[in-house]
């Protein structure tokens, strides 16, 4: 899954990766899915990032799927479908942006 990778490993804290996510040109802030939330086949004109801070969700990027949960970070290129469907009792919280446009 190229589109899956690690963000605590890097950033201990939400503070440290928004200021990362900005550094790589992103407009971070925080999102909230609702439990059972599904929201499907969704596609932006920039690319985005999803870095889940805490519950789990299922994402389809492209034509992969997989399991999210706290630490991971989704990076899904300018239009290219992706859907999630939160998985978790609790909310999905995560810090996610689009990259300006250049």
């Amino acid at each position: 899954m190229s589109w899956k990778s690690s963000w605590s490993q890097q950033n201990k804290d939400t503070n440290a990766l928004k200021k990362q996510l900005q550094s790589e040109g992103f407009d971070a802030y925080e999102w909230t899915g609702r439990p059972g939330g599904a929201y499907l086949d969704y596609i932006h004109s920039q690319d985005e990032v999803v870095c889940v801070l805490s519950g789990t969700a299922e994402v389809k990027v492209a034509d992969a799927h997989g399991t999210v949960e706290r630490g991971d970070r989704i990076d899904v290129p300018a239009r290219t479908y992706h859907s999630i469907t939160v998985t978790s009792a609790e909310p999905l919280v995560v810090l996610t942006g689009m990259r300006a446009s250049q």
